[in-house]
């Protein structure tokens, strides 16, 4: 295994004599066998620990700390630690426990290397980096994704990364190394555990080399990535025309290159990096869409032939005045919108709503089951945790979510219709199914939105 590390450290410039490198020790067994490695005389470098305890699993947090500290004292190793209670900054930063820890991890990482001028070696092994290519692929990825973890990111080293979980433990069994096991990763909860537990052992029975071979393909795939970077940096070059791109250069772009120079763009300008943005932007660049707002103040635009991401000043959003109603008042109540839209609400039987329907005076995403409200109904604009169900999509989304996918504008100003049961309809969205009008229905209550009181235009 020193052959696998030392030459991992060397392929990929690591260390060099003199370095001062801070290991990120967990107290478990590849974290350990980093911290003896890089503890050793033949490196010939300044070496540091750090620990994070997440606060997550009471003693046993505790336990882990008091490992890593016995350790690092028995080596004469400088050790800093931090506390973090991960669990609230989860529930502050609204995100999984599993991402709140790794932010919390990367901050602390990240503040010591500039303290310290230092490297920071992190313990992740091959396993570790097959799991995450299987993550990512599960997930959906391009090339970026496939490259799984990098042996190097800034000051973030990784010297096992050509190890695996077993030859970690046998190496620490043949240097009497003590650590400890998480009990978490015995569970399911978390979805790289899952994959460890359920994914990889017929992933191997396919091919017992199968970690290997995602380490010869990461490889192949990071040099590739790397040659379509240059590539990339080459046609924005000639592309550039001021802070924008040549909108007809972009166009004739083979296809993989025009998405690498759509993404180089948004993140040159803050925005968003995602697929469903350079899909938006495929749609601004070939006239199908105008300009289009896909952030706070970020305004995708073809101005004089050059396709801009540009910055731009919201204009104030009208106020929204939130109003209340009860179910038994809704027939021919109307309530004023901002930008002078109204809104009315109509009761009717289902028998009308039939006749209505088969005339075509009906829009069906709009007709809502009357009994399936609560008696108490508030109009207003939307929140922040606002979740609806599609009716027929079989899934739960945010709004949020959902507005982005159907590229919804303007969505501040848009009405949200709810009771003590959550959202009953959205504009731009339609109706919750809870509320969806079914064949069961026997009261309809449709709900229109118009341009003013002497335009019926529908919605």
């Amino acid at each position: 295994m020193n052959h696998k590390i030392l030459g991992t450290i060397q392929k990929y410039s690591m260390l060099k004599q003199g370095d001062t490198v801070i290991a990120a020790v967990s107290g478990g067994a590849d974290s350990v066998a980093l911290l003896h490695f890089l503890s050793g005389p033949d490196l010939q470098i300044k070496i540091r620990a750090c620990h994070l305890n997440h606060c997550l699993r009471g003693e046993e947090s505790d336990r882990d700390e008091r490992l890593v500290r016995t350790m690092c004292r028995e080596y004469g190793i400088p050790l800093d630690v931090r506390r973090a209670d991960v669990a609230s900054l989860a529930r502050q930063e609204k995100c999984s426990v599993e991402l709140a820890a790794r932010k919390e991890r990367y901050r602390f990482f990240e503040e010591l290397a500039q303290i310290h001028g230092a490297k920071i070696a992190t313990a992740h092994t091959l396993s570790d980096l097959t799991e995450t290519v299987l993550f990512h692929l599960a997930r959906g990825t391009g090339l970026d994704g496939l490259c799984g973890i990098p042996p190097v990111r800034g000051c973030f080293i990784r010297p096992l990364l050509a190890c695996t979980r077993p030859e970690i433990e046998a190496y620490c069994i043949a240097h009497d190394l003590a650590y400890v096991n998480d009990s978490t990763n015995a569970l399911d909860d978390y979805t790289r555990n899952f994959i460890r537990h359920n994914v990889i052992p017929p992933f191997t029975e396919v091919n017992e080399g199968a970690l290997r071979a995602v380490e010869r393909m990461t490889t192949l795939i990071r040099e590739d990535a790397s040659f379509l970077y240059l590539c990339t940096q080459e046609q924005l070059a000639a592309c550039r025309r001021g802070k924008g791109l040549d909108a007809a250069l972009l166009r004739q772009a083979h296809p993989a290159m025009r998405s690498r120079m759509i993404l180089a763009l948004l993140k040159e300008n803050g925005a968003e990096v995602s697929e469903q943005r350079v899909r938006q932007a495929e749609e601004v660049l070939s006239g199908r869409q105008g300009a289009l707002c896909i952030g706070k103040n970020i305004r995708l635009a073809v101005r004089d032939g050059i396709f801009l991401a540009e910055a731009f000043r919201q204009a104030p959003v009208p106020q929204f005045r939130e109003t209340r109603l009860l179910k038994k008042r809704l027939d021919g109540s109307r309530i004023r919108l901002p930008g002078g839209r109204l809104l009315s609400f109509s009761v009717f039987s289902a028998a009308d709503y039939e006749i209505f329907k088969n005339n075509g005076d009906i829009d069906l995403k709009c007709a809502l089951d009357y009994d399936m409200m609560e008696n108490d109904i508030v109009v207003r604009s939307r929140r922040q945790g606002d979740r609806i169900r599609p009716a027929g999509r079989g899934c739960s989304k945010s709004l949020k979510k959902l507005y982005n996918e159907l590229a919804v504008p303007d969505r501040d100003t848009r009405c949200v219709i709810a009771d003590r049961g959550g959202v009953l309809f959205a504009e731009g969205a339609g109706a919750d199914e809870r509320a969806a009008m079914s064949s069961g229905s026997k009261t309809i209550v449709m709900v229109k939105i118009t341009e003013g009181l002497e335009h019926d235009g529908g919605y």
